[in-house]
C-alpha cells in the first residue's frame, strides 16, 4: 500500500503527515525556529515516513514538477527572497530535492491555475500560496465527506492563522478567485496589503516587514501587550471584521457558497467569529490529525499519483498549472521589481 506524504512549511512549525492507502498513518510536528537551526530535521521526519509520494514545500507555488528537475530560478519563485536572511523554507526545499526528488511534487499556487481568469491576477503575486491551495483540497475531502460532490462544491475557504489570512473561491469544483495573506487584510502579524502612499514612502522593504503591521503592532503602540490566544475582546472583533470583508470581497465571484474556516485564529476564536458575523461556517477538520495544509498536500501528493484522491487533483486542474508567480505584473510595473531575473 502506497504512503503519501504532505510537508507544510509554517511560520511557527513545520509539519509531515502521511497517509498510507488514503488514511492517516503518521504526523510530526517540527518549531520552526528548530528548523532553521537543523533543517536536516524535516528529512528525517520525511524518511520515518516511508514515503512513495510527497507533495507541498512550495510557498508562493510553482507549477506540478519533481523536485529533482527544480532549479535555482524555481527555488526563487517559490520563495520569493532577496533578502541576505538564510531561511528555513529554501534550504530544506534545497535538501529535499537532493535526497527526495524524484518522488517530491511541487504544488501551484492559486495565480497558476488556469481556472481563474487572467484579469483577476494583473499584478498579483499572492492570490493563496501553495499550501492553501493545499487546504482547499483539504475541505474538498471534508464536504465530499458530508455528501457534496466535488463537482458542486462552492464555498470560500478562509484560512486565518498567527501570520496571515486568505480567502480562496471555489466554484463547482474549481478555484476561480484568491486573496492571499500579503495582498488582503490585516491579521494579527502582518499587514497585509500595503497602501501604496505608505509604500511610497518607505525608505525600503525587507521581507521581514510582510510579518510586522498587524493587530499586534497597533496594540503594542496602544501599550498593550497580547498574545494571539488571549486577545482582547476588541481585538478580536477586529480581526472578525477584516475576515468578513475578505469573505465578501472574494464571494463576488461565486453565488450560493458555504464558507469554510481554517487556522489557529478559529480554533480559538470560531464561536467569536460566528456570533459576530452571523456566518453558519463550517470548520475545516480533516483527518484531524496535523495542520489542514500539511493533510491536504498528503491528499494532493496520492492524487498526483492516482490513488485515492485523483478525482480532487483533477477538479483542480492542478496538473494543468502554468508560468510563474510573476507573469501577471504589467510591464509598466515589471521596470521597478528588485531583481534583474527573467520571469516570462
Amino acid at each position: 500500500m502506497a504512503v503519501a506524504v504532505g510537508v507544510d512549511a509554517g511560520t511557527s512549525t513545520f509539519d509531515v503527515f502521511a497517509l498510507k492507502d488514503g488514511r492517516p498513518v503518521f504526523r510530526r510536528s517540527i518549531p520552526t525556529k528548530e528548523v532553521r537551526k537543523h533543517p536536516e530535521s524535516v528529512l528525517r521526519a520525511i524518511e520515518d515516513a516511508r514515503p512513495d509520494a510527497i507533495a507541498g514545500l512550495s510557498g508562493y507555488g510553482l507549477p506540478v514538477k519533481r523536485f529533482c528537475e527544480l532549479t535555482d530560478r524555481d527555488i526563487v519563485l517559490m520563495t520569493l527572497n532577496f533578502d541576505d536572511v538564510v531561511v528555513g523554507l529554501r534550504k530544506v526545499v534545497e535538501l529535499v530535492r537532493d535526497e527526495f526528488g524524484k518522488i517530491a511534487w511541487t504544488v501551484p499556487g492559486v495565480i497558476h491555475l488556469p481556472t481563474v481568469p487572467e484579469h483577476r491576477k494583473i499584478n498579483r503575486i499572492d492570490m493563496g500560496t501553495s499550501d492553501k491551495l493545499c487546504s482547499v483540497a483539504l475541505a474538498m475531502y471534508q464536504l465530499k465527506e458530508m455528501g457534496i460532490p466535488v463537482k458542486k462544491q462552492n464555498f470560500v475557504l478562509v484560512e486565518s492563522g498567527y501570520g496571515f489570512n486568505a480567502f480562496i473561491a471555489v466554484k463547482n469544483g474549481k478555484v476561480v478567485d484568491g486573496i492571499g495573506g500579503t495582498s488582503g487584510f490585516p491579521s494579527f502579524s502582518s499587514l497585509g496589503s500595503l497602501d501604496g502612499e505608505l509604500a511610497y514612502l518607505l525608505s525600503n522593504f525587507p521581507k521581514s516587514l510582510l510579518f510586522k503591521g498587524g493587530i499586534r503592532s497597533l496594540l503594542k503602540d496602544m501599550g498593550i501587550e497580547s498574545d494571539f490566544d488571549n486577545l482582547p475582546r476588541f481585538a478580536v472583533e477586529w480581526l472578525c471584521e477584516f475576515l468578513v470583508k475578505g469573505i465578501r470581497a472574494v464571494s463576488c465571484s461565486l453565488e450560493d457558497y458555504d464558507v469554510v474556516v481554517s487556522g489557529k485564529f478559529f480554533d480559538l476564536y470560531y464561536e467569536d467569529f460566528v456570533d459576530f458575523s452571523g456566518i453558519d461556517a463550517v470548520k475545516l477538520e480533516g483527518f484531524g490529525i496535523a495542520k489542514n495544509s500539511a493533510e491536504g498536500a498528503a491528499i494532493i501528493a496520492d492524487g498526483l499519483m492516482g490513488w485515492n484522491y485523483g478525482d480532487i487533483v483533477d477538479a483542480l486542474e492542478i496538473r494543468r498549472a502554468r508560468g510563474s508567480a510573476l507573469d501577471y505584473i504589467t510591464s509598466d510595473v515589471r521596470e521597478f521589481l528588485k531583481t534583474s531575473m527573467t520571469f516570462k
